[in-house]
């Protein structure tokens, strides 16, 4: 009866210390906070983050790759800076959000360091030369001579997107809405 007291009271401190010394969400945040010297949005969460990720390599994967096959080849400048923009800002948000887990200690945006710096320098590559097409030259020219290196850049961006979306499904960590 001694042995089965004793058990039961160091269960009941094994149960109750490791909830005292687990880190949650909010504390995750206050620690990386105070520990770099920044300050998070109320909205940032690993949530959040997560869900940002899966909309981009979902919805607007999607987006893009219908802008790739039927608007990119017309060479049309307010389409091309439409989605230069779209890049832009979802760029934003996903460093954002790469930063956040990054202080938090949870991990990448994009699983690790090499993928995530490949994502952002592909998108950054689209958008660079997407910018250069609707600042630099007549549609015309933008037909004749410019796009091949827009649609490279472009398809070497989807294919790493494509990659990276399948690597996570079949590990179970992105599903389809």
């Amino acid at each position: 009866m001694k042995h089965l007291a004793v058990k039961a009271a160091i269960l009941l401190l094994a149960v109750v210390g490791s909830s005292a010394f687990a880190c949650d969400e909010a504390c995750k945040k206050a620690n990386a906070e105070q520990e770099h010297g920044v300050s998070f949005p109320g909205y940032l969460d690993a949530e959040f983050c997560r869900t940002t990720r899966a909309d981009f390599l979902l919805q607007d994967y999607g987006s893009l790759e219908k802008y790739r096959t039927s608007q990119l080849p017309g060479g049309h400048k307010g389409g091309m800076n439409n989605i230069r923009k779209l890049l832009d800002q979802r760029k934003e948000w996903l460093v954002e959000c790469d930063d956040y887990l990054r202080l938090t200690d949870q991990g990448r945006i994009f699983r690790d360091k090499a993928t995530t710096d490949k994502i952002f320098a592909a998108i950054d590559k689209v958008s660079k030369e997407l910018n250069g097409l609707v600042y630099n030259g007549s549609k015309e020219v933008i037909v004749t001579n410019g796009l091949d290196i827009a649609q490279q850049d472009f398809d070497q961006m989807m294919q790493q997107l494509e990659q990276h979306r399948t690597d996570l499904q079949l590990r179970g960590q992105l599903v389809n809405r």
